[in-house]
Formats: C-alpha cells, sequence, structure tokens
C-alpha cells in the first residue's frame, strides 16, 4: 500500500495561522487526507510547529522562515526514508525551499506554479516580504548564508526550473527574472501541457526527481480567489489539473506543495473544491 506523508504548515511567514497561514487547515477540514487516502494510501499527517522560542525577543521573521523550512526539509526527509510520497499544505511559499532540501535529489527539476515571480532578493525588493523571495532562495541568489543553516540543502539551477503562469512582477524582479536562466511560460504558453512537457524533457542533466510547487493563486481571479494577490489572466480548474496529471504521467514527481491559500478571500468557497481534484489526481498516481 502506498504511503502518503500530508505535511502541513499553518503558518505566513512565522506567523501562526494568520493570513494564508489559515489555509492548510482549511484544506484538511475539507477533507485533505481523505482524498489523498481514497486509493487506498496511508496518509500520515504530520503538522509543523514553532516553538515560543522563535517569536521571542532577538528573533524575527528571517530567523522563523528559515527554522520552518529546516522543519519541513526534516519532515520530507523523514517521509522519503519511510518510503512515504510527501505532499505539503502551507500558508508561505518559502516552505517549498525545505521540501527539495528534504528530497536531496542528484539533479533535481521544479515546476513553480504561481501568480508571481518570488524571485525578489533583500537588494531588490521594495517591500521586503520574504514570502516573494522562495525562488531567489531556492535558486541561489538570496538568503544563502542563512540556507547554510538547512541540513543538504543547495541551489537548484536555475535551468532546471519552470516559472508557470506567473504574470505579476515587481520591475526590479522582472529585470532579474530576464537575466537568468529559469524557463518562464505563460497561462497561454500552458495551454498545451505537451509544451510543459518539452521544457522539462530538453534539460540537460536529465532530472532525477521533480518538485511541483503549486500556490493557488495561480488560478485566475475569475475562477478563484486564492488571496489577496489573486490576479487575472491565470490558469482555471481544468487547465490546472489537465497539466499536474500530465507532469505525474510523464516525471519522477517526488513531492507536490498547495501553499498561499487565505479563506477570507474566498468567500465563495471555490478554492477547496479545486485543491481536492488536485489531490485526487495525485492521488490516483501514488
Amino acid at each position: 500500500m502506498t504511503r502518503v506523508s500530508l505535511v502541513v504548515v499553518p503558518y505566513e511567514l512565522g506567523r501562526y495561522r494568520e493570513g494564508v497561514g489559515c489555509g492548510p487547515e482549511h484544506l484538511l477540514e475539507r477533507g485533505a487526507a481523505d482524498v489523498l487516502g481514497s486509493n487506498g494510501a496511508n496518509v500520515e499527517v504530520r503538522t509543523i510547529r514553532l516553538d515560543a522560542r522563535w517569536n521571542a525577543s532577538g528573533s524575527g521573521e528571517g530567523d522563523a522562515a528559515f527554522e520552518l523550512i529546516r522543519l519541513v526539509a526534516a519532515e520530507v526527509r523523514r517521509a522519503r526514508q519511510q518510503g512515504a510520497f510527501p505532499v505539503m499544505l502551507s500558508g508561505s511559499c518559502f516552505a517549498g525551499v525545505g521540501v527539495v532540501a528534504g528530497l536531496n535529489e542528484a539533479v533535481p527539476g521544479v515546476v513553480w506554479f504561481d501568480s508571481h515571480g518570488d524571485f525578489n532578493e533583500p537588494t531588490t525588493t521594495t517591500e521586503g516580504y520574504i514570502d516573494g523571495m522562495g525562488l531567489a532562495i531556492l535558486t541561489g541568489s538570496a538568503w544563502q548564508g542563512m540556507l547554510g543553516t538547512v541540513p543538504r540543502a543547495r541551489p537548484v539551477s536555475e535551468s532546471h526550473v519552470v516559472l508557470a503562469a506567473a504574470r505579476s512582477f515587481d520591475p526590479p524582479e522582472e529585470t532579474r527574472l530576464r537575466a537568468s536562466q529559469i524557463r518562464q511560460m505563460s497561462a497561454d504558453a500552458l495551454a498545451a501541457p505537451t509544451d510543459l512537457v518539452d521544457a522539462l524533457a530538453d534539460l540537460h542533466p536529465k532530472i532525477t526527481g521533480l518538485y511541483i510547487h503549486l500556490d493557488l493563486d495561480v488560478l485566475d481571479a475569475a475562477t478563484a480567489q486564492a488571496n489577496l494577490y489573486t490576479t487575472p489572466n491565470g490558469l482555471d480548474a481544468d487547465q490546472l489539473d489537465a497539466l499536474i496529471t500530465t507532469l505525474l504521467d510523464t516525471f519522477p514527481v517526488h513531492a507536490i506543495s498547495l501553499t498561499a491559500y487565505d479563506p477570507s478571500f474566498d468567500r465563495d468557497d471555490r478554492v477547496p473544491p479545486i485543491a481536492l481534484r488536485v489531490l485526487r489526481t495525485v492521488a490516483n498516481h501514488t
């Protein structure tokens, strides 16, 4: 029987159950674990918690963020050692850095679905929001001193990252992305899932394992309002499911995350059925 480790990270930055930090447990309450176990998998739910010292004097958001990354990495590593497939529900996107560290792939590949680039770094950001830097941390251009505190973490090659359906950037971030080797694919370019497959299949060296990162604000604003920052010109539910299905069918996907869902902006409760549909697709492939 397949095993799934469902890692729940109910934080926005270091703030417990605030903003997008409310999303993971909301999806859990809506049946995330049951859906992942719908094909008979044994699903273990593991909830990450910071202890009190990370909110004490002398600590800041950066300290708490990287402690969450370390804790996620340890959970993913433990899951892999026990033969379980890691699925993360997280408030903040930067926790995906911990997933990749925990996988410890020889040649990792990443598909980063997001409305935003997450490619700011401290000298270019105009807001200082750490969760706008997750992809920059992952690929080695931000917070690398702190990343060095995460066991086995090392930057992923920019050339092995596809940024999917992003369309909202800070001007300095857009400049950085143009100068990078990250492959950007708009929602229109993703209309045929085979184009995404081709982008990944052409990578050299070939990936040993793929991480799918799904910020739920990649969805078009007319489809669902996942959080404060949801924008038009994104993916609809059918497109998203087709893309996830194709990736699972074609590549060795070793983990997936669903992030950045704030239920307070989802007044019609449109996001949970879409998220659970993705998780059911994962269940059908594990």
